[in-house]
C-alpha cells in the first residue's frame, strides 16, 4: 500500500502547487482514500478478487487527479 501512497502524495502536492485543485481533484482524493481503506479491510478478510477490483477503483481516483494536471 505504501507505493501508491507516495504516488498519491506527489500528485496531490503537484496539483496544489500548480493551483489545479478543484472539485475533480477532491473527488479523486476521496475515491483514493476510501478505496484504499476498503482495500485494507478486504486484504485482511482475504478476498483476492474483490481486493483487485478495489485496487482498480483507487487507481481511478489517482487518474482523476492526474487528469486535472
Amino acid at each position: 500500500m505504501l507505493e501508491y501512497l507516495v504516488l498519491f502524495a506527489i500528485l496531490v502536492l503537484v496539483a496544489q502547487i500548480a493551483g489545479k485543485t478543484n472539485a475533480m481533484t477532491l473527488l479523486g482524493c476521496q475515491i483514493f482514500f476510501w478505496a484504499r481503506l476498503a482495500y485494507a479491510i478486504v486484504y485482511v478478510a482475504g478476498v483476492p478478487w474483490l481486493r483487485t477490483a478495489i485496487w482498480a477503483v483507487s487507481l481511478i481516483g489517482l487518474l482523476l487527479i492526474l487528469l486535472q494536471l
